[in-house]
C-alpha cells in the first residue's frame, strides 16, 4: 500500500485517505489482470514484456495510467505504442483499435493513426486501389476508419522515394523487368513476367509475389500464401522470371 499509495494519489486516497476503502480486498473495475499486473510491475519497477501484448491490451494498461494518474507510465505506453509492428494483415485491426480510444486517450490513439496512415500511403497509392480499400472496408464494418486513415494520407507529405523499389517516385520501377539478383531484397514485392517460361506456365491467379529471402545465386519467394524453394530469377533463355510490382 505504500508503495502504490506513493506513486498514485488516487491509490493514496483508497488506503489512506478520508474515504478509504475499509475492505480487506478492494475491488478494481474496468479492466483485466494482465493489464493491472502490468501497472503494478511498472511501479515496482520489474522488467516487463510489452511485445506480448496486443494493441487492446495496450490500451487496458493506458486506461489504467489514466485512471490512477501515472503521468510516467503514460508516456511509456506512448513510447510502446509507437513500436508496435504495422503490417498489411495487421494495420487496420490497429486503426480501427486506436480510432475507438481515439476520444478517451488521443495522445495515444493520434500518433498511432498517424503511423497506420503513413503505412497507407505506401502500400495502397493509386485512387483505384484506395476506392476499393474503402469498399472492402465498409463491407468489413471498418468504413469509417478507413476514411480517416483516406483523409490523414491525404494530408500527409507526398512521397519522395518508392516504399517497394526504393527509387524517386518519379523513376518507380514498376512494371519493370528485375534484371539481377543484387535488385532483390527481402520484401520486395514483385509480380510475373508473362513473357518468361514462369508466365506461360504458372496459375494466372498468382498475383502478388513477395521476397522471403535471397542468397548469391537465387531467391525464395511467397506466392498465394505459399513459400517456395529457391530458384533462379531468370528462365533458360535468361527471361527474367520477375517484374516490379509497387502499385
Amino acid at each position: 500500500k505504500i508503495v502504490l499509495g506513493a506513486f498514485s494519489r488516487v491509490f493514496r486516497d483508497e488506503f489512506y485517505g478520508s474515504m478509504k476503502e475499509t475492505k480487506e480486498v478492494i475491488p478494481v473495475k474496468e479492466t483485466t489482470l494482465a493489464a493491472f499486473e502490468k501497472m503494478v510491475f511498472y511501479i515496482y519497477k520489474k522488467d516487463i514484456e510489452w511485445g506480448g501484448l496486443s494493441v487492446s491490451e495496450m490500451y487496458d494498461v493506458v486506461n489504467l495510467a489514466k485512471k490512477y494518474h501515472l503521468v510516467e507510465l503514460m508516456d511509456e505506453m506512448k513510447t510502446q505504442m509507437g513500436t508496435v509492428t504495422i503490417t498489411e494483415n495487421t494495420f487496420m485491426e490497429i486503426a480501427h483499435t486506436a480510432a475507438q480510444f481515439s476520444h478517451l486517450f488521443p495522445s495515444v490513439s493520434t500518433p498511432l493513426l498517424l503511423r497506420c496512415a503513413k503505412f497507407l500511403q505506401m502500400t495502397i497509392r493509386t485512387p483505384a486501389k484506395q476506392l476499393q480499400f474503402a469498399m472492402d472496408q465498409y463491407l468489413g464494418g471498418q468504413g469509417d476508419t478507413a476514411m480517416q486513415l483516406l483523409v490523414l494520407a491525404r494530408d500527409l507529405p507526398p512521397l519522395t522515394l518508392c516504399s517497394n523499389c526504393g527509387m524517386d517516385v518519379g523513376q518507380c520501377m514498376d512494371g519493370q523487368l528485375v534484371t539481377g539478383i543484387e535488385k532483390l531484397t527481402v520484401g520486395l514485392k514483385l509480380r510475373v513476367n508473362k513473357d518468361s517460361y514462369w508466365g506461360v506456365n504458372s496459375d494466372p491467379q498468382a498475383g502478388e509475389i513477395t521476397v522471403v529471402s535471397v542468397d548469391n545465386y537465387s531467391v525464395k519467394i511467397n506466392m498465394l500464401g505459399l513459400s517456395s524453394s529457391y530458384d533462379e530469377i531468370e528462365d533458360a533463355s535468361n527471361t527474367p522470371h520477375y517484374l516490379y510490382n509497387c502499385y
